[in-house]
């Protein structure tokens, strides 16, 4: 009985968390739906009384020619993309190294690059910003791609998993005559899917929430990321908060989409690795 009562609690605990984490995402959809009188209304209402396409309208029908939410939306789905598949496979391949193969100072040579996961990205940006000069990649998508492709924490928990992957199946596969590259892609990838499915969701939300550096090495409108050209909205409608709250929530939706059609393997990925 004490058992039941003390679930229970943990169950309405985590209720109270859930629609606490909720309530801006609800109230970000409420104000993109709802009119810009009622939005400065007090008090607020919870549930829009008159219902708007409005805002949508407006940021899909954006005047000046250099800002397209479409742009915007392809410029970002272009980086996120091209980065997660890019870094899940150099991470992959850096994993395989570390958890499976024997060369001279290995542990060292992982524990300096983890090392540097300590360090603040704020301190990178100049040296990041020279470095993408000197190539002529202002400007482009490629100084926000280039960059973001190394990923330390990417290896670590990469190469967590694989070191639980039984030796016997690799020892199998090279009596049968397999290579290193053969065993990397038929045997070591598949078994590493939850895991590549979970960083590749990290890192997907990451490039496609990334404001500082796009903001820093883009100066085309035309070539703005998804986040970037909101915020150049922000600064032109200052009061139209329906227009801002209709941007943010088309940005939103592709990260609820992949997070809804990969849930089942997010979670089995996470589970794999603490265990």
């Amino acid at each position: 009985m004490m058992w039941k009562q003390n679930r229970l609690i943990v169950i309405i605990l985590l209720l109270c968390g859930a629609i606490v984490a909720l309530l801006p995402t609800y109230w970000m959809f409420v104000t993109a739906f709802t009119p810009e009188e009622d939005i400065i209304r007090m008090p607020p209402r919870m549930i829009p009384q008159r219902p708007t396409f409005e805002n949508f309208r407006k940021i899909f029908l954006l005047t000046d020619p250099k800002k397209s939410l479409s742009k915007w939306f392809l410029n970002s789905a272009i980086v996120s993309v091209t980065v997660t598949l890019t870094s899940l496979f150099v991470s992959a391949l850096a994993a395989y190294s570390f958890a499976r193969k024997k060369f001279y100072g290995k542990e060292i040579l992982f524990y300096l690059f983890i090392s540097t996961m300590m360090i603040p990205g704020e301190i990178l940006t100049i040296p990041m910003f020279l470095l993408v000069k000197k190539l002529n990649l202002l400007d482009t998508l490629w100084a926000i791609i280039l960059p973001a492709i190394p990923a330390p924490f990417g290896i670590f928990m990469l190469r967590q998993f694989m070191q639980d992957i039984p030796y016997d199946i690799e020892e199998a596969a090279r009596i049968d005559g397999c290579s290193d590259l053969t065993i990397f892609f038929r045997i070591i990838l598949p078994l590493t899917i939850p895991a590549l499915t979970a960083l590749g969701i990290f890192t997907f939300i990451t490039q496609w929430n990334m404001f500082l550096w796009p903001l820093i090495v883009l100066s085309s409108p035309e070539k703005y990321t998804l986040q970037v050209g909101l915020a150049t909205l922000q600064e032109q409608h200052v009061r139209d908060y329906g227009l801002l709250m209709a941007g943010a929530s088309v940005a939103s939706i592709p990260i609820i989409i992949l997070f809804f059609v990969f849930q089942r393997y997010f979670v089995r990925g996470l589970a794999a690795i603490r265990g």
